[in-house]
């Protein structure tokens, strides 16, 4: 390839990058949460975009029977400790993932923590998936916490 060529191919190249960003139309830019009021309830909807949930690094995990043992002491779920979530008042919660790229605050109440483990006597049911990573990301959305002064 010559020089010239290769020069020119640079330059359309360089032309390209800048022509992208200035688009007569550009699209609407989209809240990453959209935080909605659930009547009735003191906790709010949660609806993250695709990326919001990449950036925070949400995973998410199912909620699982009690050992046989447990459900002996009144313990009906178990979920990873880091689902848990405690309020200001000390109560106890979980985000559940409702829907798709939907989180709503759970109340639980936890029996026992072992190990990694939280042991509750109330809570979503099995089979529920809960957040396990990006839960404390999820409750500054919802009070409107931003981090910032």
């Amino acid at each position: 390839m010559s020089m010239k060529r290769s020069a020119v191919i640079g330059l359309m190249a360089g032309a390209g990058v800048i022509l992208a960003g200035c688009g007569s139309a550009t699209p609407a830019e989209v809240p990453p949460a959209k935080v909605t009021p659930i009547a009735g309830s003191q906790v709010q909807r949660l609806q993250l975009t695709g990326e919001a949930i990449r950036r925070l690094g949400i995973v998410v995990q199912p909620v699982r029977a009690a050992p046989a043992a447990k459900v002996q002491a009144g313990a009906r779920e178990v979920i990873p400790y880091s689902a848990v979530v405690y309020d200001t008042d000390g109560s106890t919660w979980t985000y559940a993932n409702t829907a798709a790229r939907t989180y709503v605050r759970q109340p639980i109440t936890v029996a026992a923590i072992q190990g990694n483990i939280a042991v509750l006597s109330a809570g979503p049911p099995v089979g529920t998936e809960v957040v396990t990573v990006g839960s404390a990301e999820l409750l500054g959305t919802e009070y409107d916490i931003s981090g910032e002064e």
